[in-house]
C-alpha cells in the first residue's frame, strides 16, 4: 500500500512538471524578473554547470533587468568532473583538425535538441514570442547557442558566441540541417590559448555559406574567459 501511494506521488508530480512546461532533460537554473519582457539562455562551457554560469547573473540582471534568465547545465559528465555538451578530445590548435572536430559535432548535434526543449518551454511558460527569446553561450556553450539558434524549428530572437568552439560543417551537420537564420554575434579573444583564435573566422565562413552574416568582436589580449568588456558587447547587441 505505501509503495501504491508513493508511486501515485510521484507520478502527479511527473504531470504537474510536464504541464508546468519544464524541461526535464537538462538542470535549469532561472532567474525571472515579475513581468519579463525577454529571455535569455546563457549556456556554459567545459567542464562547468549552470550553477556556475549563473555568477553572469548579478551583471545580466542590471543591464538587463526586464530579460528572465536562465542557466541550463549540459546533460553529460565531463571526464574530470563538471559537465559537457559534447566530447571535446583535445584543447588548443588541435582543435580545428577535422578529425577532432568530427567527434565533437557528433555529440554537439546529439545534445542541441534539449536546448531547442528549452527554448519551447520558455516560450509557453512565460508567453514570450520566440524572437524575444535570446541564447548565448561561453566555449562549448558558444557552439551550442549558435548550433541551437540556426537548427531551431521557430526562428528565435539572436544568438552570441563567446570565445565558441568553431562551427563546421561534417557528415553529422550540413547547411540542409540549418532552420533558421536569426542575428549572430561572435565574440573572440585573439590571445585565447583554449580556443583557438581563428575559431571566429570559421563560423563567419560556415555562417555565410548558409546565408548568415555574423557580426564578429575581435579583442586584442583577451584569453579565454568572459569579462565586463564581453558582457558590455552581449548587452549591447541584444538590446
Amino acid at each position: 500500500m505505501k509503495m501504491k501511494k508513493l508511486f501515485t506521488a510521484v507520478l502527479a508530480a511527473f504531470v504537474l512538471l510536464l504541464q508546468a512546461g519544464v524541461c526535464l532533460a537538462l538542470d535549469v537554473i532561472s532567474h525571472i524578473p515579475e513581468n519579463p519582457q525577454k529571455a535569455l539562455i546563457m549556456i556554459h562551457g567545459y567542464g562547468q554547470s549552470g550553477e556556475r554560469m549563473q555568477g553572469l547573473a548579478a551583471t545580466l540582471k542590471e543591464t538587463m533587468p526586464d530579460t528572465a534568465l536562465y542557466f541550463p547545465t549540459a546533460p553529460d559528465s565531463a571526464p574530470f568532473g563538471g559537465y559537457q555538451w559534447f566530447v571535446l578530445p583535445v584543447m588548443g590548435a588541435d582543435m580545428i583538425t577535422m578529425d577532432k572536430y568530427k567527434i565533437m559535432l557528433k555529440s554537439a548535434v546529439e545534445n542541441v535538441d534539449d536546448l531547442h526543449d528549452l527554448i519551447d518551454d520558455i516560450h509557453e511558460d512565460l508567453g514570450l514570442p520566440y524572437d524575444y527569446i535570446d541564447i548565448a553561450g561561453f566555449s562549448q556553450g558558444g557552439l551550442m547557442a549558435v548550433l541551437a539558434a540556426i537548427t531551431s524549428h521557430n526562428q528565435i530572437g539572436r544568438a552570441v558566441s563567446l570565445s565558441g568552439v568553431p562551427l563546421i560543417f561534417t557528415e553529422d551537420f550540413a547547411a540542409g540541417d540549418v532552420e533558421a537564420k536569426p542575428d549572430i554575434m561572435l565574440i573572440q579573444g585573439l590571445a585565447d590559448d583554449v580556443v583557438p583564435p581563428e575559431s571566429i573566422d570559421m563560423t563567419q565562413k560556415t555562417l555565410q555559406s548558409v546565408g548568415v552574416e555574423p557580426q564578429l568582436v575581435k579583442i586584442p589580449g583577451l584569453r579565454h574567459r568572459v569579462t565586463p568588456q564581453v558582457l558590455e558587447y552581449l548587452a549591447e547587441f541584444l538590446e
